[in-house]
């Protein structure tokens, strides 16, 4: 209880109650939580774009969705974004250069381009997402409530996988510090991928007729309900495969100029893992 009030505390801007504050040492533990944390902000979101889409058109609903988002995380994934884009694309080919930028307060170009291009993205796939699944909608909502879910978990793996260039003098030190990050990233990536799988699994079979759908007039008989699960097993693991190896490549494209990571690093990965997790579903839904 204290791990998960911890990492929501230091997700968002919930203010958790001085009983449940740990210590440096003790908060690097709730690591491993962080995709639960990502889960209950997809739930507070669900509930509230559900709220508003019973009076509000749908672009207004997803719009006042995403700034519920940014409110949410306090907008420090998007500051960390900005600020990761400027150094990256600054041009400059020096390590030390390059953390400077990105150490600035000031807002760059291209970090600027980078938030509009970010947000614009994100309510498109959502906007589009939810108009291809009007008939079949609790497929919709499960993109949503697992969108910041996959969002918290790169975080985990980037902190797991690459060192942090600032040391101690960043706020991410106090996971980055810990000696079984990978440890924590392997038991975050089971518990998250059988949540995942298993909704997945159960809205498809539950609450969907594909097999009329694909197989009209019974020509699976009996068979139905297997086909059933194996199709939405397959396209729920194909959600996975892409994301994982979509965040291999951002990964390594965002560390290769500084050799590691740093807070603004993790957060900016982040969001564009949520953004690029709302297009493999939207491609999933489209053609598969």
């Amino acid at each position: 209880m204290k791990g998960f009030m911890n990492a929501l505390g230091f997700l968002t801007i919930i203010k958790i109650p001085g009983k449940y504050i740990q210590s440096k040492k003790e908060i690097s533990g709730s690591l491993i939580l962080f995709p639960l944390v990502g889960l209950f902000i997809g739930i507070v979101m669900s509930i509230f774009y559900f709220s508003l889409s019973l009076i509000l058109p749908i672009v207004m609903s997803i719009v006042f969705l995403i700034i519920l988002q940014v409110i949410i995380t306090g907008g420090a994934h998007i500051d960390g974004l900005c600020d990761m884009s400027d150094g990256v694309f600054s041009g400059r080919s020096d390590k030390k250069k390059i953390l400077e930028i990105m150490k600035k307060s000031d807002i760059g170009v291209f970090g600027v381009l980078t938030i509009v291009f970010l947000l614009l993205l994100k309510i498109l796939f959502i906007y589009y997402l939810a108009r291809i699944n009007t008939i079949h909608f609790l497929f919709f909502y499960l993109v949503i409530l697992f969108m910041p879910a996959f969002g918290r978990w790169s975080m985990v793996y980037m902190i797991s996988r690459y060192n942090n260039v600032r040391g101690s003098s960043s706020l991410a030190s106090i996971f980055t510090d810990k000696k079984n990050n990978r440890k924590e990233a392997y038991l975050s990536s089971i518990y998250l991928s059988l949540l995942f799988l298993g909704a997945y699994i159960i809205v498809g079979y539950f609450f969907t007729d594909w097999t009329q759908a694909v197989f009209p007039g019974g020509i699976v008989g009996n068979f139905s309900g297997i086909f059933t699960i194996i199709y939405f097993l397959m396209k729920s693991l194909s959600v996975m495969v892409i994301f994982m190896l979509l965040l291999l490549f951002v990964g390594w494209f965002f560390t290769r100029r500084i050799g590691g990571i740093t807070g603004d690093i993790i957060g900016g990965t982040s969001e564009i893992m949520e953004v690029l997790f709302l297009f493999i579903n939207y491609i999933i839904f489209s053609f598969l």
